[in-house]
């Protein structure tokens, strides 16, 4: 199956996500995804993925990925792929966000992103975090562990409601800025 997809052709993507190429255009085989995340984010919570590999190379910055109990940081250039059933996150450094490449063999967790898209418009705002587990459910990801963990800038593995104000912290630390106040829960 030979396909082509400009720019304006590709589905919608959400929160630096865009799908370069969904897995509809390889009849399964393969889904490629485009992220561009801002400095000191901590990505999604410490996951498996049981029936697809995922292969992440970085275009620009850095990105902090913790695999398997291992953490690495791979610049431009920088690939790392993740056989299935690997327990896997990523953030990107409080020094610069990160421009990437993940490819999912065989395709299909890409479709997430539409989908809570399509979830969080019809809600009209943000998902909480066990809505959008369930979802993720649905697209062969799994959390890892019992409580969900993320990866700070540093590479530390937190619980995730303290992963942001983490980075926060450390970001503010980095660029000399005051630390904004975070909402008490």
């Amino acid at each position: 199956m030979t396909t082509i997809i400009h720019p304006e052709d590709r589905p919608a993507g959400r929160r630096g996500f865009e799908i370069v190429l969904p897995s509809g255009a390889t009849d399964g085989a393969a889904a490629l995804v485009e992220g561009e995340i801002a400095a000191a984010t901590p990505g999604p919570p410490l996951h498996t993925h049981a029936e697809s590999d995922e292969t992440y190379f970085v275009l620009e910055g850095s990105l902090v990925m913790y695999i398997d109990g291992e953490v690495t940081t791979l610049g431009p250039g920088g690939m790392a792929h993740i056989s299935k059933g690997t327990e896997h996150t990523w953030s990107t450094t409080v020094e610069g966000g990160c421009h990437f490449l993940t490819l999912h063999l065989p395709g299909g967790y890409e479709l997430y992103h539409p989908t809570a898209l399509a979830a969080e418009h019809e809600k009209g705002g943000p998902l909480i975090q066990s809505d959008l587990f369930e979802l993720a459910a649905k697209f062969d990801w799994r959390m890892a562990g019992t409580e969900p963990m993320r990866l700070t800038p540093e590479g530390v593995l937190v619980p995730a409601g303290q992963a942001d104000a983490e980075a926060q912290r450390l970001l503010a630390t980095f660029t000399k800025q005051p630390v904004a106040k975070q909402p008490v829960a």
